[in-house]
Formats: C-alpha cells, sequence, structure tokens
C-alpha cells in the first residue's frame, strides 16, 4: 500500500481520534503484520507531514487534541490545575500547550513538538473530584482548586496567583469544604483553609 492510500486512511478516522493514534492503532488501521514494512510505512507518513511522532508508540496528525492526547497516555488520569480554572472561569490565564493532569502510579513528563504534558502522582484514596466530557476526564472547579493548594505545597507554581486570582466566588462552598476533609494531612487543611479564607476578608 503507498503513502497516499495510507493518508486517506488515517484522514478517514482522524476526526473520531482527535488526531491521536497508538502504535496498535496504526497496525490495526493499516492491517501491516510485518514489523519492517509497518516501520517503514510510519516512516513515510512521517516524511510526507500526514504524522508526527510525539513519544515512543504515539503519533499525532498536525491538528491533534492535547487533551485527548494526554488521556490517551494515561487512561487513569484527569485534567486539572490552570486548563481547568481558566475553562470553568476560575482563573483568567489559560495556558496554552501545556496540560496538567493528576494520574495514579508514576509521574511523567513529555515535552515535544511544542509542547507539554506533565502527570503527576496522587494516592488512590484523593483520586477524585472529576468527570468525563466527550471520553476526557476533567476535574470539577473545587478539586482543580484543592489540587492547585495541595501541589503549591510541594513545589509547584502556576500561571496564577493563588492568594488574589482565584474567583473563589464561583465555587461550591460545600463541596470544597468535603473534599479539604479527605485530606488526612493537616498541614494541608489549615494552609488550604487560610488561603479560602483570606479570599472572603
Amino acid at each position: 500500500m503507498n503513502v497516499v492510500a495510507d493518508s486517506r486512511a488515517i484522514t478517514a478516522v482522524s476526526h473520531g481520534q482527535a488526531g491521536v493514534f497508538s502504535n496498535a492503532d496504526l497496525q490495526v488501521l493499516l492491517a501491516e503484520q510485518h514489523p519492517s514494512a509497518f516501520g517503514q510505512r510510519i516512516r513515510n507518513l512521517i516524511a510526507n507531514s500526514i504524522l508526527q511522532r510525539f513519544c515512543r508508540g504515539w503519533y499525532v496528525t498536525p491538528n491533534y487534541d492535547l487533551a485527548t492526547l494526554s488521556q490517551r497516555l494515561a487512561p487513569r488520569s484527569y485534567i486539572s490545575f490552570a486548563t481547568v480554572l481558566a475553562r470553568k472561569g476560575i482563573v483568567g490565564t489559560r495556558p496554552k500547550g501545556h496540560i496538567v493532569a493528576v494520574k495514579l502510579g508514576r509521574p511523567r513528563r513529555y515535552v515535544n513538538l511544542g509542547v507539554e504534558i506533565e502527570h503527576v502522582s496522587i494516592s488512590e484514596q484523593l483520586f477524585f473530584g472529576f468527570t468525563a466530557d466527550d471520553g476526557i476526564q476533567y476535574a470539577d472547579a473545587e478539586k482543580a482548586v484543592v489540587d492547585s493548594l495541595y501541589y503549591h505545597l510541594r513545589g509547584r507554581s502556576y500561571p496564577f496567583d493563588i492568594y488574589s486570582d482565584l474567583a473563589t466566588y464561583k465555587l461550591d462552598s460545600k463541596r470544597l469544604k468535603t473534599y479539604l476533609q479527605l485530606y488526612k494531612n493537616q498541614k494541608f487543611r489549615i494552609f488550604a483553609r487560610d488561603v479560602l479564607e483570606a479570599y472572603d476578608n
């Protein structure tokens, strides 16, 4: 099969894949079982700018969706922090080309094609407060605030000021309190309470 036919096959399903393809996706799509032939077909697609290699085993089309890529790289994760806070109008700064998600297991960081995806690690007990939207899991606004405060104590910085830039009046205060009660770290609970109460003064 030539590169034109391969390109057409990828274009036909690209929208449904949000431009994100795993190695396994492409093996099924191209119906190529021979490893060396498969590798050559992928190289041809890359040479013709149909695909770009993002990291080992993952490829994207030029118009791929970054959030979908993040979710597929770590299915047991949810997007949080500035991406969600901007999406919900809690902060005004919307990050471009940078997503931070919370996941179970080891943290990972991917930098390529002018973008960055970070997956920070969290315990099973704190893996909550998110819902799926078109196949992508996003934290709700309250969990994104709690995550931001929690990881701030671990040294993470943001494109906004946690002490002055949060539109806390848009948050569900009862949900926020419920979430904070699930954190066993007393130092964190006191810190989060002090930051959030300062907005009410």
